[in-house]
C-alpha cells in the first residue's frame, strides 16, 4: 500500500475510535456553550442596554485606576 492510504486509514482509525468520540464531544460542548453565551449576550444588549452602560462604566474606572501611577 502506499503511505497516504496508510496514514489516511491511521487517522480514520483514530476518529472512530475513542479519542475521536472524546473530540467530537467535546467540540459540541463548546460549540454549544459559546452558542449560548452569544445568545446570552445578545439577549442582555437588547433588553437591558443600561445594565451595558453600567459594566462599561464599570471596566472604565477599573483602567482608570490600573493607569494612575504608583505612590
Amino acid at each position: 500500500m502506499n503511505r497516504p492510504l496508510l496514514k489516511f486509514r491511521a487517522r480514520l482509525r483514530t476518529l472512530l475510535g475513542q479519542r475521536g468520540q472524546a473530540l467530537t464531544e467535546t467540540g459540541l460542548l463548546l460549540a454549544t456553550l459559546l452558542g449560548g453565551l452569544a445568545v446570552g449576550g445578545l439577549w442582555l444588549m437588547k433588553t437591558h442596554p443600561e445594565m451595558m452602560n453600567a459594566i462599561n462604566s464599570q471596566v472604565r474606572g477599573y483602567y482608570f485606576m490600573l493607569s494612575l501611577p504608583f505612590p
